[in-house]
Protein backbone atom coordinates (compact mmCIF):
# COMPACT_ATOMS: atom_id res chain seq x y z
CA UNK A 1 0.00 0.00 0.00
CA UNK A 2 2.97 2.05 0.64
CA UNK A 3 4.26 1.83 -2.29
CA UNK A 4 1.71 2.44 -4.36
CA UNK A 5 1.11 5.55 -2.82
CA UNK A 6 4.67 6.68 -3.10
CA UNK A 7 3.67 5.40 -6.87
CA UNK A 8 0.87 7.81 -7.26
CA UNK A 9 2.08 10.83 -5.57
CA UNK A 10 5.18 10.49 -7.81
CA UNK A 11 3.42 10.02 -10.74
CA UNK A 12 0.85 13.26 -9.81
CA UNK A 13 4.61 15.50 -8.97
CA UNK A 14 5.66 14.61 -12.58
CA UNK A 15 2.59 15.14 -14.72
CA UNK A 16 2.14 18.32 -12.81
CA UNK A 17 5.92 19.89 -13.38
CA UNK A 18 5.92 23.09 -14.92
CA UNK A 19 5.82 23.98 -18.82
CA UNK A 20 9.92 25.16 -18.50
CA UNK A 21 10.19 20.74 -18.19
CA UNK A 22 11.09 20.52 -21.68
CA UNK A 23 13.28 18.63 -24.33
CA UNK A 24 14.93 21.12 -26.60
CA UNK A 25 16.59 23.65 -24.52
CA UNK A 26 17.94 27.31 -25.36
CA UNK A 27 21.38 27.56 -25.61
CA UNK A 28 21.72 31.27 -25.57
CA UNK A 29 19.98 34.41 -26.84
CA UNK A 30 20.88 37.39 -28.83
CA UNK A 31 20.75 40.07 -27.04
CA UNK A 32 21.72 37.90 -24.00
CA UNK A 33 18.93 37.35 -21.51
CA UNK A 34 19.08 40.27 -18.68
CA UNK A 35 21.62 42.12 -21.17
CA UNK A 36 21.54 45.94 -21.71
CA UNK A 37 22.32 46.75 -24.91
CA UNK A 38 23.32 50.65 -26.09
CA UNK A 39 21.65 50.30 -29.47
CA UNK A 40 18.07 48.47 -30.64
CA UNK A 41 19.24 45.73 -31.64
CA UNK A 42 17.42 44.82 -35.62
CA UNK A 43 16.97 41.20 -34.95
CA UNK A 44 16.46 39.10 -31.67
CA UNK A 45 17.70 35.42 -32.36
CA UNK A 46 16.94 32.58 -29.91
CA UNK A 47 19.46 29.48 -30.61
CA UNK A 48 18.49 26.34 -29.28
CA UNK A 49 20.25 22.87 -28.88
CA UNK A 50 18.13 21.33 -31.67
CA UNK A 51 16.05 22.31 -34.47
CA UNK A 52 12.30 23.96 -33.43
CA UNK A 53 9.44 24.82 -35.21
CA UNK A 54 7.94 28.71 -33.94
CA UNK A 55 4.82 28.54 -32.09
CA UNK A 56 3.81 31.69 -30.01
CA UNK A 57 6.10 34.75 -30.00
CA UNK A 58 5.16 37.74 -28.21
CA UNK A 59 6.90 41.03 -27.79
CA UNK A 60 6.20 43.52 -24.54
CA UNK A 61 7.54 47.10 -24.63
CA UNK A 62 8.28 48.77 -21.56
CA UNK A 63 5.19 50.45 -21.39
CA UNK A 64 3.45 46.79 -21.72
CA UNK A 65 1.83 46.95 -24.70
CA UNK A 66 1.78 43.61 -26.98
CA UNK A 67 2.67 42.78 -29.85
CA UNK A 68 3.42 39.59 -32.55
CA UNK A 69 6.52 40.09 -34.65
CA UNK A 70 7.36 38.03 -37.09
CA UNK A 71 9.36 34.98 -36.32
CA UNK A 72 11.16 32.54 -38.41
CA UNK A 73 13.01 29.17 -38.04
CA UNK A 74 16.39 28.08 -39.77
CA UNK A 75 17.60 24.87 -38.13
CA UNK A 76 18.37 25.75 -34.45
CA UNK A 77 17.43 29.15 -34.86
CA UNK A 78 14.78 31.30 -34.44
CA UNK A 79 14.92 34.94 -36.12
CA UNK A 80 12.71 37.91 -34.66
CA UNK A 81 12.56 41.20 -36.44
CA UNK A 82 10.83 43.35 -33.28
CA UNK A 83 11.02 46.77 -35.18
CA UNK A 84 11.97 49.65 -33.57
CA UNK A 85 12.55 49.29 -30.46
CA UNK A 86 12.19 51.81 -27.41
CA UNK A 87 14.42 53.02 -24.76
CA UNK A 88 13.93 50.49 -21.72
CA UNK A 89 12.93 47.13 -20.90
CA UNK A 90 11.59 44.55 -22.87
CA UNK A 91 10.01 40.83 -22.77
CA UNK A 92 10.41 38.70 -25.93
CA UNK A 93 8.07 36.01 -24.95
CA UNK A 94 8.31 32.57 -27.03
CA UNK A 95 7.12 29.00 -27.28
CA UNK A 96 8.64 26.39 -29.59
CA UNK A 97 8.12 23.18 -30.25
CA UNK A 98 11.36 20.67 -30.79
CA UNK A 99 12.26 17.96 -33.40
CA UNK A 100 11.00 15.43 -30.77
CA UNK A 101 7.54 16.90 -30.87
CA UNK A 102 7.74 18.39 -27.09
CA UNK A 103 6.80 22.00 -26.73
CA UNK A 104 9.23 24.42 -24.85
CA UNK A 105 8.58 28.37 -23.52
CA UNK A 106 10.07 31.34 -22.03
CA UNK A 107 11.40 34.49 -21.85
CA UNK A 108 13.90 36.98 -22.74
CA UNK A 109 14.47 40.23 -20.53
CA UNK A 110 16.30 42.77 -22.45
CA UNK A 111 16.72 46.34 -21.95
CA UNK A 112 17.78 48.76 -24.75
CA UNK A 113 19.69 52.14 -23.48
CA UNK A 114 18.96 51.70 -19.79
CA UNK A 115 16.92 49.17 -17.17
CA UNK A 116 13.65 49.51 -16.56
CA UNK A 117 10.48 48.47 -14.43
CA UNK A 118 9.75 44.95 -16.48
CA UNK A 119 6.70 45.15 -18.21
CA UNK A 120 3.74 42.84 -17.73
CA UNK A 121 1.65 41.72 -20.41
CA UNK A 122 -1.32 40.65 -18.31
CA UNK A 123 -1.85 37.72 -17.17
CA UNK A 124 -0.61 34.52 -19.09
CA UNK A 125 -2.01 31.14 -19.30
CA UNK A 126 -0.71 28.64 -16.81
CA UNK A 127 0.04 25.06 -17.87
CA UNK A 128 -3.20 23.21 -17.19
CA UNK A 129 -3.20 20.06 -15.03
CA UNK A 130 -6.13 18.67 -16.25
CA UNK A 131 -4.48 18.62 -20.04
CA UNK A 132 -1.13 17.35 -18.58
CA UNK A 133 -3.10 14.28 -16.56
CA UNK A 134 -4.75 13.75 -19.65
CA UNK A 135 -1.95 13.18 -21.90
CA UNK A 136 -0.06 11.31 -19.55
CA UNK A 137 -3.15 9.08 -19.29
CA UNK A 138 -3.61 8.38 -23.29
CA UNK A 139 0.03 7.63 -23.42
CA UNK A 140 -0.07 5.03 -21.08
CA UNK A 141 -3.22 3.16 -22.99
CA UNK A 142 -1.42 3.72 -26.45
CA UNK A 143 1.87 2.31 -24.83
CA UNK A 144 -0.51 -0.97 -23.18
CA UNK A 145 -2.20 -1.06 -26.38
CA UNK A 146 1.21 -1.18 -29.01
CA UNK A 147 3.45 -3.34 -26.24
CA UNK A 148 0.80 -5.62 -24.56
CA UNK A 149 -1.92 -5.61 -26.88
CA UNK A 150 0.28 -5.47 -30.49
CA UNK A 151 3.14 -7.94 -28.50
CA UNK A 152 0.21 -10.12 -27.10
CA UNK A 153 -1.15 -10.68 -30.71
CA UNK A 154 2.45 -11.67 -31.96
CA UNK A 155 2.80 -14.35 -29.30
CA UNK A 156 -0.69 -15.51 -29.31
CA UNK A 157 -0.22 -15.62 -33.47
CA UNK A 158 3.53 -17.43 -33.19
CA UNK A 159 3.89 -19.11 -30.56
CA UNK A 160 0.93 -21.18 -29.16
CA UNK A 161 1.36 -24.33 -30.86
CA UNK A 162 3.77 -25.87 -33.10
CA UNK A 163 2.52 -24.98 -36.70
CA UNK A 164 1.10 -21.43 -35.92
CA UNK A 165 -2.09 -19.20 -34.93
CA UNK A 166 -4.33 -20.65 -32.52
CA UNK A 167 -7.50 -21.85 -34.32
CA UNK A 168 -11.44 -20.43 -33.21
CA UNK A 169 -14.35 -21.69 -34.37
CA UNK A 170 -16.85 -18.94 -33.82
CA UNK A 171 -18.91 -21.59 -34.20
CA UNK A 172 -21.42 -22.59 -34.30
CA UNK A 173 -23.36 -23.58 -37.11
CA UNK A 174 -25.59 -20.22 -37.05
CA UNK A 175 -22.09 -17.81 -37.80
CA UNK A 176 -21.02 -20.53 -40.43
CA UNK A 177 -23.78 -20.58 -41.85
CA UNK A 178 -24.28 -16.23 -42.16
CA UNK A 179 -20.61 -16.66 -43.29
CA UNK A 180 -19.58 -14.43 -40.56
CA UNK A 181 -16.91 -16.14 -38.60
CA UNK A 182 -15.43 -12.88 -38.27
CA UNK A 183 -14.81 -10.18 -35.77
CA UNK A 184 -18.54 -9.40 -35.39
CA UNK A 185 -19.37 -13.32 -33.80
CA UNK A 186 -16.35 -12.43 -31.37
CA UNK A 187 -18.10 -9.80 -30.46
CA UNK A 188 -21.30 -11.58 -29.91
CA UNK A 189 -19.53 -14.37 -28.16
CA UNK A 190 -17.78 -17.38 -30.09
CA UNK A 191 -16.90 -20.45 -28.80
CA UNK A 192 -13.18 -21.50 -29.41
CA UNK A 193 -11.54 -24.87 -30.04
CA UNK A 194 -8.52 -26.23 -31.76
CA UNK A 195 -9.09 -28.18 -34.81
CA UNK A 196 -8.09 -31.34 -36.32
CA UNK A 197 -4.64 -30.68 -36.19
CA UNK A 198 -4.36 -30.35 -32.62
CA UNK A 199 -3.82 -26.82 -32.06
CA UNK A 200 -3.81 -25.43 -28.31
CA UNK A 201 -7.52 -24.38 -27.40
CA UNK A 202 -7.57 -20.24 -26.54
CA UNK A 203 -9.86 -19.22 -23.81
CA UNK A 204 -12.48 -16.14 -25.12
CA UNK A 205 -10.96 -14.08 -22.36
CA UNK A 206 -7.46 -14.05 -23.81
CA UNK A 207 -8.40 -12.81 -27.66
CA UNK A 208 -10.82 -9.98 -25.62
CA UNK A 209 -8.00 -8.93 -23.81
CA UNK A 210 -5.99 -8.76 -26.45
CA UNK A 211 -8.51 -7.10 -28.85
CA UNK A 212 -10.09 -4.50 -25.99
CA UNK A 213 -6.32 -3.03 -25.28
CA UNK A 214 -6.02 -2.66 -29.66
CA UNK A 215 -9.66 -0.95 -29.44
CA UNK A 216 -8.49 1.11 -26.86
CA UNK A 217 -5.58 2.26 -28.69
CA UNK A 218 -7.39 2.99 -31.65
CA UNK A 219 -9.75 5.03 -29.49
CA UNK A 220 -7.17 7.17 -27.72
CA UNK A 221 -4.39 7.58 -30.05
CA UNK A 222 -6.35 10.54 -32.31
CA UNK A 223 -7.36 11.89 -29.52
CA UNK A 224 -3.50 12.39 -27.99
CA UNK A 225 -2.93 13.99 -31.48
CA UNK A 226 -5.16 17.23 -29.87
CA UNK A 227 -3.55 16.29 -26.29
CA UNK A 228 -0.53 17.22 -28.08
CA UNK A 229 -1.67 20.22 -29.74
CA UNK A 230 -3.01 21.36 -25.93
CA UNK A 231 0.43 21.18 -24.55
CA UNK A 232 2.36 22.72 -27.83
CA UNK A 233 -0.16 26.00 -27.80
CA UNK A 234 -0.03 25.74 -23.48
CA UNK A 235 -3.75 25.52 -24.22
CA UNK A 236 -6.55 24.16 -21.61
CA UNK A 237 -8.68 21.56 -22.34
CA UNK A 238 -11.90 23.46 -23.99
CA UNK A 239 -9.64 24.62 -26.56
CA UNK A 240 -9.65 20.91 -28.03
CA UNK A 241 -12.58 21.90 -30.35
CA UNK A 242 -10.02 24.18 -32.47
CA UNK A 243 -9.13 23.17 -35.66
CA UNK A 244 -5.58 24.93 -34.76
CA UNK A 245 -4.98 22.29 -31.98
CA UNK A 246 -5.29 19.55 -33.54
CA UNK A 247 -3.45 21.13 -36.78
CA UNK A 248 -0.18 21.96 -34.63
CA UNK A 249 -0.38 18.43 -32.74
CA UNK A 250 -0.43 16.69 -36.44
CA UNK A 251 2.12 19.11 -37.37
CA UNK A 252 4.77 18.23 -34.87
CA UNK A 253 7.16 14.88 -34.91
CA UNK A 254 4.10 13.30 -33.03
CA UNK A 255 1.73 13.22 -35.56
CA UNK A 256 4.10 11.06 -37.40
CA UNK A 257 3.72 8.84 -34.23
CA UNK A 258 -0.01 9.24 -34.02
CA UNK A 259 0.22 7.96 -37.91
CA UNK A 260 2.23 4.71 -37.85
CA UNK A 261 0.80 3.67 -34.44
CA UNK A 262 -2.49 4.10 -35.29
CA UNK A 263 -1.89 1.38 -39.01
CA UNK A 264 0.20 -0.84 -36.08
CA UNK A 265 -3.40 -1.35 -34.32
CA UNK A 266 -5.19 -1.67 -37.55
CA UNK A 267 -2.86 -4.42 -38.88
CA UNK A 268 -3.03 -6.61 -35.54
CA UNK A 269 -6.73 -6.06 -35.14
CA UNK A 270 -7.11 -7.13 -38.99
CA UNK A 271 -4.95 -10.13 -37.60
CA UNK A 272 -7.22 -11.38 -35.44
CA UNK A 273 -10.07 -11.22 -37.76
CA UNK A 274 -7.52 -13.43 -40.11
CA UNK A 275 -7.17 -15.98 -37.41
CA UNK A 276 -10.97 -15.92 -36.92
CA UNK A 277 -11.34 -16.79 -40.43
CA UNK A 278 -9.04 -19.68 -40.74
CA UNK A 279 -6.68 -17.51 -42.50
CA UNK A 280 -2.91 -18.32 -40.02
CA UNK A 281 -0.33 -17.17 -42.41
CA UNK A 282 -2.02 -14.29 -43.14
CA UNK A 283 -2.44 -13.27 -39.22
CA UNK A 284 0.73 -14.28 -38.69
CA UNK A 285 2.56 -12.16 -41.29
CA UNK A 286 0.17 -9.18 -39.96
CA UNK A 287 1.30 -9.41 -36.52
CA UNK A 288 4.69 -9.13 -37.21
CA UNK A 289 4.03 -6.04 -39.30
CA UNK A 290 2.12 -4.59 -36.39
CA UNK A 291 4.88 -5.84 -34.28
CA UNK A 292 7.67 -3.80 -36.37
CA UNK A 293 5.16 -0.56 -37.22
CA UNK A 294 4.56 -0.68 -33.32
CA UNK A 295 8.31 0.26 -33.12
CA UNK A 296 8.62 2.60 -35.73
CA UNK A 297 5.79 4.37 -34.17
CA UNK A 298 7.59 5.08 -30.83
CA UNK A 299 11.16 5.87 -33.07
CA UNK A 300 9.98 8.53 -35.13
CA UNK A 301 9.15 10.59 -32.27
CA UNK A 302 10.40 11.56 -28.52
CA UNK A 303 13.33 12.78 -27.00
CA UNK A 304 15.27 9.61 -26.65
CA UNK A 305 14.68 8.88 -30.16
CA UNK A 306 16.02 12.66 -31.59
CA UNK A 307 19.27 12.81 -29.14
CA UNK A 308 22.31 12.65 -31.55
CA UNK A 309 23.64 10.74 -33.21
CA UNK A 310 20.46 9.40 -34.21
CA UNK A 311 22.38 6.90 -36.41
CA UNK A 312 22.52 5.22 -33.06
CA UNK A 313 19.45 6.31 -30.74
CA UNK A 314 16.92 5.53 -33.59
CA UNK A 315 17.68 2.22 -33.78
CA UNK A 316 17.74 1.79 -30.31
CA UNK A 317 14.56 2.57 -29.82
CA UNK A 318 13.02 0.83 -32.39
CA UNK A 319 15.07 -2.45 -31.38
CA UNK A 320 13.94 -1.45 -27.06
CA UNK A 321 10.07 -1.45 -28.47
CA UNK A 322 10.30 -4.63 -30.23
CA UNK A 323 11.70 -6.52 -27.19
CA UNK A 324 9.73 -4.91 -24.62
CA UNK A 325 6.50 -5.71 -26.88
CA UNK A 326 7.69 -8.76 -27.34
CA UNK A 327 8.25 -9.79 -23.55
CA UNK A 328 5.32 -7.91 -22.21
CA UNK A 329 3.35 -8.96 -24.69
CA UNK A 330 3.41 -12.64 -24.20
CA UNK A 331 2.23 -12.79 -20.31
CA UNK A 332 -1.22 -12.96 -21.31
CA UNK A 333 -0.85 -15.63 -23.72
CA UNK A 334 1.24 -17.49 -21.19
CA UNK A 335 -1.05 -17.42 -18.40
CA UNK A 336 -3.57 -18.59 -20.64
CA UNK A 337 -1.73 -21.43 -22.10
CA UNK A 338 -0.57 -22.32 -18.17
CA UNK A 339 -4.17 -22.49 -17.29
CA UNK A 340 -5.05 -24.94 -20.49
CA UNK A 341 -2.27 -26.95 -18.99
CA UNK A 342 -0.35 -26.50 -22.39
CA UNK A 343 3.58 -26.59 -21.94
CA UNK A 344 4.74 -25.98 -25.28
CA UNK A 345 4.56 -22.54 -25.95
CA UNK A 346 5.78 -21.83 -22.57
CA UNK A 347 9.00 -24.21 -23.49
CA UNK A 348 9.01 -21.88 -26.80
CA UNK A 349 9.17 -18.58 -24.70
CA UNK A 350 11.94 -19.88 -22.21
CA UNK A 351 14.27 -21.01 -24.90
CA UNK A 352 13.90 -17.64 -27.27
CA UNK A 353 13.64 -14.43 -24.23
CA UNK A 354 17.40 -14.85 -23.25
CA UNK A 355 17.73 -13.01 -26.93
CA UNK A 356 15.21 -10.22 -27.04
CA UNK A 357 16.26 -9.60 -23.24
CA UNK A 358 19.36 -9.05 -24.14
CA UNK A 359 18.79 -7.17 -26.85
CA UNK A 360 16.45 -5.02 -24.57
CA UNK A 361 19.47 -4.73 -21.99
CA UNK A 362 21.93 -3.34 -24.43
CA UNK A 363 20.05 -0.97 -26.53
CA UNK A 364 18.24 0.38 -23.03
CA UNK A 365 22.26 0.88 -21.59
CA UNK A 366 22.98 2.82 -25.20
CA UNK A 367 19.85 4.74 -24.56
CA UNK A 368 20.40 5.82 -20.35
CA UNK A 369 24.30 6.73 -21.88
CA UNK A 370 23.01 9.12 -23.93
CA UNK A 371 20.45 11.11 -22.12
CA UNK A 372 22.13 11.41 -18.56
CA UNK A 373 24.79 13.98 -18.58
CA UNK A 374 26.49 12.42 -14.75
CA UNK A 375 25.35 9.88 -12.52
CA UNK A 376 24.45 12.11 -9.97
CA UNK A 377 21.64 13.09 -12.49
CA UNK A 378 20.09 9.93 -11.65
CA UNK A 379 18.76 11.10 -8.14
CA UNK A 380 18.82 15.29 -8.28
CA UNK A 381 16.42 15.31 -12.15
CA UNK A 382 13.52 14.27 -12.50
CA UNK A 383 14.37 12.44 -15.30
CA UNK A 384 16.63 10.60 -13.13
CA UNK A 385 14.25 9.61 -10.52
CA UNK A 386 11.77 8.11 -13.01
CA UNK A 387 15.19 6.43 -14.88
CA UNK A 388 16.04 4.82 -11.03
CA UNK A 389 12.15 3.72 -10.34
CA UNK A 390 12.05 1.82 -13.63
CA UNK A 391 15.31 0.62 -12.86
CA UNK A 392 14.65 -1.14 -9.83
CA UNK A 393 10.91 -2.09 -11.38
CA UNK A 394 12.90 -4.08 -14.19
CA UNK A 395 15.35 -5.37 -11.76
CA UNK A 396 12.64 -6.92 -10.02
CA UNK A 397 10.93 -8.02 -13.39
CA UNK A 398 14.27 -9.69 -14.17
CA UNK A 399 13.75 -11.32 -10.79
CA UNK A 400 10.65 -12.92 -11.23
CA UNK A 401 11.59 -14.16 -14.52
CA UNK A 402 14.45 -16.01 -13.51
CA UNK A 403 12.62 -17.43 -10.71
CA UNK A 404 10.38 -18.71 -13.50
CA UNK A 405 12.80 -19.94 -16.09
CA UNK A 406 15.05 -21.51 -13.74
CA UNK A 407 12.96 -22.91 -11.61
CA UNK A 408 8.90 -22.78 -11.87
CA UNK A 409 9.09 -23.51 -15.82
CA UNK A 410 10.75 -26.72 -15.61
CA UNK A 411 8.73 -28.05 -12.58
CA UNK A 412 5.58 -26.83 -14.63
CA UNK A 413 6.66 -28.97 -17.91
CA UNK A 414 7.28 -32.25 -15.85
CA UNK A 415 3.48 -31.52 -15.12
CA UNK A 416 3.58 -30.06 -11.35
CA UNK A 417 0.45 -28.19 -10.67
CA UNK A 418 1.37 -26.31 -7.85
CA UNK A 419 3.97 -25.37 -9.35
CA UNK A 420 1.44 -23.68 -12.49
CA UNK A 421 -0.47 -21.97 -10.33
CA UNK A 422 2.49 -20.29 -8.76
CA UNK A 423 3.98 -19.50 -12.50
CA UNK A 424 0.27 -17.76 -13.00
CA UNK A 425 0.43 -16.13 -9.60
CA UNK A 426 4.30 -14.75 -10.72
CA UNK A 427 2.87 -13.51 -14.48
CA UNK A 428 0.19 -11.55 -13.02
CA UNK A 429 2.23 -9.53 -10.20
CA UNK A 430 4.75 -8.90 -13.56
CA UNK A 431 2.14 -7.75 -15.82
CA UNK A 432 0.72 -5.21 -12.63
CA UNK A 433 4.56 -4.08 -12.75
CA UNK A 434 4.74 -3.47 -16.43
CA UNK A 435 1.76 -1.21 -15.90
CA UNK A 436 3.40 0.57 -13.28
CA UNK A 437 6.58 0.84 -15.42
CA UNK A 438 4.79 2.32 -18.42
CA UNK A 439 2.90 4.53 -16.28
CA UNK A 440 6.48 5.68 -15.04
CA UNK A 441 7.65 5.85 -18.78
CA UNK A 442 4.41 8.00 -19.54
CA UNK A 443 5.35 10.82 -17.82
CA UNK A 444 9.18 11.25 -19.39
CA UNK A 445 7.01 13.08 -21.56
CA UNK A 446 7.33 15.90 -19.11
CA UNK A 447 10.15 15.54 -17.94
CA UNK A 448 13.43 16.83 -19.41
CA UNK A 449 16.53 14.08 -19.89
CA UNK A 450 19.59 15.51 -18.46
CA UNK A 451 21.13 16.04 -22.03
CA UNK A 452 19.04 18.62 -22.26
CA UNK A 453 19.18 20.07 -19.40
CA UNK A 454 23.17 20.58 -19.74
CA UNK A 455 22.57 22.73 -22.85
CA UNK A 456 20.62 25.39 -21.25
CA UNK A 457 20.82 29.53 -22.16
CA UNK A 458 23.68 31.02 -19.96
CA UNK A 459 22.61 33.17 -16.85
CA UNK A 460 23.33 36.37 -17.18
CA UNK A 461 24.17 38.92 -14.33
CA UNK A 462 24.59 42.75 -14.82
CA UNK A 463 26.12 44.45 -12.51
CA UNK A 464 26.04 48.27 -12.74
CA UNK A 465 28.08 51.20 -10.61
CA UNK A 466 28.97 55.16 -11.53
CA UNK A 467 31.95 54.17 -13.09
CA UNK A 468 31.80 50.81 -14.45
CA UNK A 469 29.42 47.98 -14.85
CA UNK A 470 30.15 44.34 -15.76
CA UNK A 471 27.64 41.95 -17.73
CA UNK A 472 28.43 38.21 -15.69
CA UNK A 473 27.38 35.18 -17.50
CA UNK A 474 27.30 31.76 -16.48
CA UNK A 475 27.48 29.53 -18.79
CA UNK A 476 26.61 25.78 -18.44
CA UNK A 477 29.44 22.87 -19.97
CA UNK A 478 28.07 19.64 -20.39
CA UNK A 479 29.59 17.26 -17.69
CA UNK A 480 31.56 19.92 -16.50
CA UNK A 481 30.82 23.25 -13.62
CA UNK A 482 29.99 26.20 -15.74
CA UNK A 483 32.16 29.14 -17.16
CA UNK A 484 32.16 32.60 -16.14
CA UNK A 485 32.26 35.37 -18.21
CA UNK A 486 32.64 38.91 -17.57
CA UNK A 487 32.74 41.69 -19.71
CA UNK A 488 34.06 45.12 -18.29
CA UNK A 489 32.51 48.05 -19.58
CA UNK A 490 32.26 51.89 -18.94
CA UNK A 491 28.94 53.89 -18.42
CA UNK A 492 29.46 54.48 -22.22
CA UNK A 493 29.70 50.94 -22.71
CA UNK A 494 33.32 51.01 -24.30
CA UNK A 495 35.84 48.33 -22.77
CA UNK A 496 37.18 49.56 -19.73
CA UNK A 497 41.05 48.58 -19.18
CA UNK A 498 41.52 46.90 -15.78
CA UNK A 499 44.57 45.29 -14.37
CA UNK A 500 42.79 41.90 -12.67
CA UNK A 501 39.46 40.65 -11.90
CA UNK A 502 37.94 38.47 -9.16
CA UNK A 503 34.60 37.55 -9.09
CA UNK A 504 32.96 36.16 -5.40
CA UNK A 505 29.86 33.92 -5.22
CA UNK A 506 28.05 33.79 -1.46
CA UNK A 507 24.94 32.32 -0.29
CA UNK A 508 24.78 33.23 3.51
CA UNK A 509 21.22 31.58 4.14
CA UNK A 510 22.39 28.58 2.97
CA UNK A 511 25.22 28.49 4.89
CA UNK A 512 27.87 28.87 1.89
CA UNK A 513 30.65 31.49 2.58
CA UNK A 514 32.38 33.69 -0.45
CA UNK A 515 33.77 31.49 -3.21
CA UNK A 516 36.52 34.21 -4.76
CA UNK A 517 38.05 32.75 -8.26
CA UNK A 518 40.74 34.92 -10.02
CA UNK A 519 39.04 35.83 -13.91
CA UNK A 520 41.95 35.11 -16.89
CA UNK A 521 42.06 37.91 -19.36
CA UNK A 522 40.66 36.41 -22.58
CA UNK A 523 40.78 39.11 -25.38
CA UNK A 524 39.32 43.09 -24.77
CA UNK A 525 36.38 43.29 -22.12
CA UNK A 526 36.34 39.92 -21.58
CA UNK A 527 37.94 38.04 -18.82
CA UNK A 528 36.95 34.28 -17.54
CA UNK A 529 36.61 31.84 -14.84
CA UNK A 530 36.53 27.84 -15.38
CA UNK A 531 34.80 25.87 -13.19
CA UNK A 532 32.56 28.03 -11.19
CA UNK A 533 30.18 25.55 -9.42
CA UNK A 534 26.10 26.69 -8.24
CA UNK A 535 25.56 23.53 -5.89
CA UNK A 536 22.22 24.78 -4.67
CA UNK A 537 20.15 27.02 -5.83
CA UNK A 538 18.65 30.13 -4.18
CA UNK A 539 19.46 34.20 -3.70
CA UNK A 540 23.40 34.60 -4.36
CA UNK A 541 25.29 37.54 -3.37
CA UNK A 542 27.69 37.98 -6.76
CA UNK A 543 31.09 40.32 -6.60
CA UNK A 544 33.18 41.43 -8.91
CA UNK A 545 35.82 43.23 -7.63
CA UNK A 546 37.79 45.41 -10.54
CA UNK A 547 41.65 46.57 -9.86
CA UNK A 548 42.35 50.01 -12.54
CA UNK A 549 45.71 50.16 -10.96
CA UNK A 550 47.89 49.80 -7.75
CA UNK A 551 46.04 51.97 -6.22
CA UNK A 552 42.04 52.26 -7.30
CA UNK A 553 39.69 49.08 -7.65
CA UNK A 554 36.33 49.04 -8.00
CA UNK A 555 33.53 46.79 -6.42
CA UNK A 556 30.46 46.03 -7.99
CA UNK A 557 28.07 43.66 -6.40
CA UNK A 558 24.16 42.58 -6.09
CA UNK A 559 22.01 39.59 -5.10
CA UNK A 560 20.38 37.18 -7.58
CA UNK A 561 18.38 34.22 -7.79
CA UNK A 562 20.65 31.03 -9.45
CA UNK A 563 19.89 27.81 -10.17
CA UNK A 564 21.64 25.40 -9.20
CA UNK A 565 24.90 24.35 -11.74
CA UNK A 566 25.39 21.85 -12.96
Amino acid sequence: MRAATFLIALLTALVQASAAFAHASLVRAEPADGALVAEPPAALRLIFNEPVTPLVIRLIAPDGATTTPSATAENTTVTVKPGALRRGTHVLSWRVTSADGHPVGGSLVFSVGEASATPVAGAQPATDPVVRGAFWAAKLVIYLALLAGIGGAFVRMWMLDGTGVVSCDPSSAHSRASGNPGLLSFVLGPRFRGDERGDIVSPPWLDRALVALIAAGLLVTPLSAGLQGLDALDLQLPALSQKLTWETGLETSYGLTVIAALAALFAALFAFEAAWREAPIVARLLSLAALIVAGLALALSGHASNAAPQLLTRPSVFVHVICVAFWVGALLPLIAAVKSGEGAPLARFSRAIPYPLAALVLSGVVLAVVQLDRVDALWTTSYGIVLSCKLVAVTALLAFGAANRYVLVPRTLRGDNTASGSLTRTMAVELCIIVAILALVATWRFTPPPRALAAVEPIEVHLHGTRAMAQVSLTPVRARDPRVNIEVLDPDFNALTVKEVTVTFANPSAGIEPVRRAAVHSHGALWQVEGMRIPVAGQWIVRVDLLIDDFEKLVLEDQVDLPRLP
